[in-house]
Formats: C-alpha cells, sequence, structure tokens
C-alpha cells in the first residue's frame, strides 16, 4: 500500500495494481482524471444552493402576483392557467434539486443528470407556457429565468472536470462488476476444484476397496473348500451332459417308430380308427418323452401298439406295418431296464451333487465378495465421468476467467490511457 500511498498524493495512475487492491486504484484514478472537481463542486455546491432559494422565493413571488387589471380577459386567463402549470414545473425543480454532500464524480454526474433535465424542460417544451406567463408577469419571470440560467450555468461549470471524459467514466463504471463477475468466477472454479479433489478421494477409496476384495477372491480360490467345491461343479457338469447323452439316445432309440405312431395318432382324433385307452396312452406317452416312459411298464405298452398294429392291416401301409412291427420286436428285445436304471443313477448323483454343493458356503462368500467388486466398479465408473464432468467446466469457467481478465485489463487501460498490468490472486 505503501506505493499507492505515494502515488496518490501525487494523483498519478499507478501502471500496476494487485487485483484485491482495485478499488484503491480506481480512487486514485479518478482523483488523477478530475483534479479539482472536489473543491470546485464544494464552491459550487453552495452557489447552487443559494441559488436554489432565491428561485424558491421568485416562484412563490409569482404564484401570489396579481395581472393588470387593464389585461384583456381571454389572456389572462391563458396566462394564469400557464403561471399554475409553470409554478408546478419550478417547485419540481427546487424538489430535485437536492444538494449532495459527496464531491467525487460518481455523485456529482448522478447530480447532474437529475438536475440538468427538469430546468432543460422549461426553456425548451414549457417555452411557450413561459411566453403566456410573461404577457401577464415580466418582472417575476425575469426572475426565475433568471434563476434558471444561474442554475444552468453553475451546473454546467460542475461537470467541467467530467467533460470529455465519457469514454473513462464508462471504464471506471465497469469495472466493479466485471471485478465481481472475476471474484465469482474463481470462488466457482475452486469450488469445482474442491469438488473434483473429493470425488478423487471416493475414487481412491474404491480402487484400493477393489484390490482388497481382489485379494480376498483370491484368498478364496486357494482354500481347500474352494478346491472341492470346484471338483463337485465339475463332477456336476460331467453327470449333466452324460444324463443328456443318455436321454439323446434313448430319443433316437425310439426315433424310428415315431411318424407310424403320430400317423395312429390322428387315425385315432380324426376318428378313421378308435385305440383302446391302454394304446392311446402309450402311443402319447412315448411321443411326449420317450425317456419318461420307461418309468411305465414300456414293453407292455410297445406290446399293446404291436397287438393294434397286426390286428388291423389298414392301420398302415404294409411297408410301414412292417418296419414299425420289426423295431417294436428290436425295442423289446433291448435292455430298456438298463437304460432306466443308469439314467436313475445318473439323476441321483446329480441331485446328491447338488445337495453337497449347497452345503457348501465358500460359493455365497465368493458371489458376495464378486457382487461387491462389480458394485465398486459401477461406482468408480460414474465417479469418474462426475470428474471429467467437472474438470472440463473448470476448463470452461477458466476460459471464461481469463476472457473476464482480459476485459478488466481493457477497462483499467481505457481509464489510464497506459498499460496496465494487473497482478491476479492465482494464475490463469
Amino acid at each position: 500500500m505503501k506505493w499507492l500511498n505515494r502515488i496518490f498524493g501525487k494523483h498519478e495512475i499507478p501502471s500496476t495494481v494487485a487485483f484485491n487492491e482495485i478499488d484503491v486504484w480506481l480512487d486514485v484514478a479518478s482523483k488523477s482524471l478530475f483534479r479539482g472537481l472536489s473543491s470546485n463542486a464544494e464552491q459550487l455546491y453552495k452557489e447552487i444552493r443559494d441559488i436554489r432559494e432565491r428561485l424558491e422565493q421568485h416562484t412563490s413571488e409569482l404564484q401570489d402576483a396579481e395581472p393588470d387589471e387593464n389585461m384583456p380577459a381571454q389572456i389572462a386567463k391563458v396566462g394564469l392557467t400557464s403561471r399554475d402549470k409553470l409554478v408546478k414545473h419550478l417547485r419540481s425543480v427546487t424538489e430535485k434539486i437536492s444538494i449532495p454532500s459527496q464531491t467525487d464524480y460518481k455523485t456529482v454526474l448522478s447530480f447532474y443528470r437529475i438536475t440538468a433535465p427538469s430546468i432543460a424542460f422549461v426553456f425548451d417544451k414549457s417555452s411557450k407556457t413561459l411566453f403566456h406567463v410573461r404577457s401577464l408577469f415580466s418582472d417575476e419571470v425575469k426572475e426565475v429565468v433568471s434563476d434558471l440560467k444561474q442554475l444552468r450555468t453553475a451546473l454546467d461549470q460542475l461537470i467541467t472536470p467530467i467533460k470529455r471524459k465519457e469514454r473513462q467514466i464508462m471504464n471506471l463504471e465497469r469495472v466493479p462488476e466485471i471485478v465481481k463477475e472475476i471474484k465469482e468466477l474463481k470462488s466457482r472454479i475452486e469450488k469445482e476444484k474442491e469438488k473434483v479433489c473429493e470425488k478423487e478421494e471416493e475414487c481412491s477409496a474404491l480402487k484400493m476397496r477393489i484390490e482388497t476384495e481382489g485379494k480376498r477372491l483370491s484368498a478364496i480360490e486357494e482354500e481347500e473348500e474352494w478346491m472341492r467345491f470346484k471338483e463337485l461343479e465339475t463332477e456336476l457338469s460331467s453327470l449333466k451332459e452324460e444324463l443328456n447323452a443318455l436321454e439323446s439316445d434313448v430319443g433316437k432309440l425310439f426315433s424310428p417308430i415315431n411318424k407310424a405312431l403320430s400317423l395312429l395318432k390322428k387315425q385315432d382324433e380324426s376318428g378313421r380308427h378308435t385305440l383302446t385307452p391302454e394304446v392311446r396312452k402309450a402311443i402319447a406317452s412315448i411321443l411326449s418323452s420317450p425317456i419318461q416312459v420307461l418309468d411305465e411298464d414300456i414293453n407292455k405298452f410297445l406290446r399293446s401298439i404291436a397287438n393294434t398294429i397286426e390286428e388291423d392291416a389298414s392301420i398302415l401301409k404294409d411297408r410301414k406295418r412292417d418296419g414299425t412291427l420289426k423295431w417294436i420286436k428290436h425295442l423289446l428285445n433291448s435292455d430298456l431296464s438298463s437304460i432306466k436304471g443308469k439314467h436313475d443313477g445318473l439323476q441321483s448323483r446329480i441331485e446328491e451333487n447338488k445337495g453337497k454343493l449347497s452345503e457348501l458356503t465358500i460359493l455365497k462368500d465368493r458371489k458376495e465378495i464378486e457382487q461387491s467388486i462389480v458394485s465398486a466398479k459401477g461406482q468408480l465408473t460414474r465417479l469418474l465421468d462426475t470428474i471429467d464432468q467437472a474438470k472440463r467446466h473448470i476448463v470452461s469457467l477458466e476460459g471464461q476467467l481469463r476472457g473476464k481478465e482480459q476485459l478488466l485489463l481493457g477497462a483499467l487501460e481505457g481509464i489510464a490511457d497506459k498499460k496496465i498490468d494487473v497482478e491476479f490472486e492465482f494464475g490463469t
């Protein structure tokens, strides 16, 4: 601040300023740009106050004045109506002349902008009214006009130090808003960076959790119970494959008579030939599931079907009839009961293995760990997306910040008419 104080005493605009001291710089710059404004304003405030008092007095005198008795009635009527309008406006003018206590350029300019238009209104848009009033009260109007002209002159003298500096004034008024926007952007950037740090810490925790759960999973897979589980699982898979193969073989074993049985079924359904309930059941069972029909008296089923075909030669054509009977005989000579026993044995072993597997708790533990890992990886992915979005937002905000900083430099240089270096709080 010492350098600012030294320069302040000389009323010179500094070429370098810290961002957090721009308000002091603006004060120095305004005093440098508007030298003599304060003393000039103090003097003219007193003069304007005196003129306002005289104008109030002369306005009252105008209000109380009486027209000449010889004045034509029509002229008097117009003049009196115009006087009322003029008096109303003059009192509005004096009410607006509220002498400020400050003498800085903002206060002076604001005071001028409020007061000057009302005075100009009398000479411009109210000139006709003024003319009509003058025709009745020339002396009083002369005093009022004199006061208004003095006011106008004093106001012009008041802003003389400000004239031709509209560009600097515009920049002086822009700077505080730009500074505010820069501070808001910096605050938003800091908040976004804090959020990124928090999310990155969460990511680190999740990565550690995934690593820890992975180690637990590896440890489980090295335990003896897990080895037993894998053996049972492999054995169960092998038994299921063997069972499927056996069921497929059984299906193939009965497939040569399927077409003949289907034809018998259709003839029965159409009423062409009526099958006995026993034969109907036998055919339906074989066509539905050959492996399940082994649970029935399969030989009895086959014999009843063969008897039906033999008793009625019209049921099947000779070639189909002979082939079907021949294959049924082959089936009767096959050891179907051993196939059934093997099938039951495989099913029993499968159920036994399932029971053993269900007793093992290690699979549940492993699934819980795997689910934990999957959940953590999902959270990690979402967090990384959030971090990526936040970082892109930070880049966008930093771009906006650089733009605002350039606007600030331009505004400061527009005030000082020279290059200005701003020491920002942190790099961009």
